[in-house]
């Protein structure tokens, strides 16, 4: 088995245990829990990731080994999906969903660190196998919803327990990156923030990504709103995805073309465009039409930040890198970006998403920065200690 389908395997069955994520609130609300009580817990687990994915990231450059990390955390992730089955009540929840939040904050950036390490090292081509993980996600998400219909919300947490086990049991055939451990300095990490390069990459994350906060918490309310039914609001999500999807699997040549600077100004200009109109609820064709630009919005972004992260974090540091973009990247911002447009979006209603262009949009203050600070860098051969 290729090292490409043996990542697959794994970003898959990752996927899956997120797309299940987002059921949980009909679960929590199930069990009596307040639309307070499950921002409350949605809320505390999100700043739980957000600290805890760095200390992740830090355990796995030390040990020079991502492996056994992702292994732990999928298995106490998947225990902890259990626990939620004998839960009951706002603080027993609480409780395990932050232990949710703490296991399952390592899964993402440290296999994407390990799909980047190996990319760099010639073993495989990371946007194929990151298609894998949004589409499995979007399947996901439709079997999901279409088992819950049928059956109940009690199956949210039985779900997640087999996506995070499933990831888990797949973890020992992962492939390792021929990564040196860190030495155990925490000075080493603070580096990060001197690296300009990192820090841009951190930055054009948080203002391209962040600005789709709108996007992830009211689209759905304003389409429907416009009178479009929930299967079609479905079809138009699963369209950006598979945009996405189209760019990650087929697009190297456009990618190598544009470098992370071309694609994050590409990200940036499509920001504008498309939370833009949808600030003015066009009709369905023209929202049909701007759905593709997810393409640009996020997965240009995305794949603009691994670019830089692959291109100016020294190897043995890499996984802490990843793991402090995903924090303050996307999971700080974020969370800042919810509160302020769920604020806008209950006093202006669609117009909300037009901070959303402006945020999107700062992110072509970037590129000059990300194009300089990549310039002077020197080949990344000579600034790590590992051999490709």
């Amino acid at each position: 088995m290729s090292v490409g389908t043996r990542v697959s395997l794994y970003m898959g069955a990752s996927f899956a245990a997120n797309a299940v994520i987002g059921f949980m609130p009909l679960w929590f609300a199930d069990r009596g829990l307040t639309p307070t009580q499950i921002g409350q817990i949605l809320g505390f687990a999100g700043l739980v990731r957000v600290f805890a994915g760095p200390s992740w990231g830090m355990v796995a450059d030390r040990l020079g080994r991502r492996r056994p990390v992702l292994m732990g955390a999928g298995c106490a992730a998947a225990v902890l999906a259990l626990l939620y089955v004998a839960s009951s009540g706002f603080l027993p929840i609480l409780i395990v969903a932050a232990g949710q939040g703490l296991a399952s904050s390592a899964i993402n950036p440290l296999s994407d660190s390990l799909a980047l390490a190996l990319a760099r090292e010639g073993r495989m081509e990371y946007g194929p196998v990151r298609a894998v993980g949004s589409a499995t996600f979007m399947i996901a998400t439709a079997v999901a919803g279409w088992m819950l219909t049928a059956f109940g919300s009690f199956l949210v947490p039985w779900m997640l327990a087999i996506g995070y086990g499933s990831a888990a049991a797949v973890t020992p055939f992962l492939p390792e990156a021929k990564t040196p451990p860190a030495p155990p300095r925490l000075a080493g990490a603070l580096d990060l923030f001197r690296n300009r390069a990192f820090l841009l990459a951190v930055a054009s994350t948080a203002t391209i990504q962040g600005a789709h906060a709108a996007y992830y918490g009211f689209a759905a309310l304003l389409w429907r709103s416009q009178g479009i039914s929930d299967q079609v609001i479905g079809l138009l999500i699963a369209e950006g995805i598979i945009a996405e999807i189209l760019l990650f699997a087929r697009g190297r040549k456009l990618i190598d073309r544009l470098g992370a600077p071309g694609l994050t100004a590409c990200a940036a200009a499509a920001s504008i465009v498309r939370w833009g109109i949808t600030a003015f609820s066009p009709g369905l064709a023209v929202l049909a039409v701007v759905q593709i630009l997810h393409a640009g919005t996020f997965a240009m972004q995305h794949l603009s930040s691994m670019m830089i992260l692959s291109r100016a974090v020294p190897a043995e540091r890499a996984a802490t890198a990843q793991a402090l973009h995903s924090a303050l990247g996307y999971g700080a911002p974020a969370g800042i970006t919810v509160l302020v447009s769920g604020w806008l979006y209950a006093r202006h209603g669609g117009y909300a998403f037009l901070a959303m262009a402006v945020l999107g949009g700062a992110g072509l203050l970037l590129v000059g920065p990300i194009a300089a600070a990549l310039r002077r860098l020197p080949p990344l051969a000579s600034r790590t200690t590992s051999k490709a």
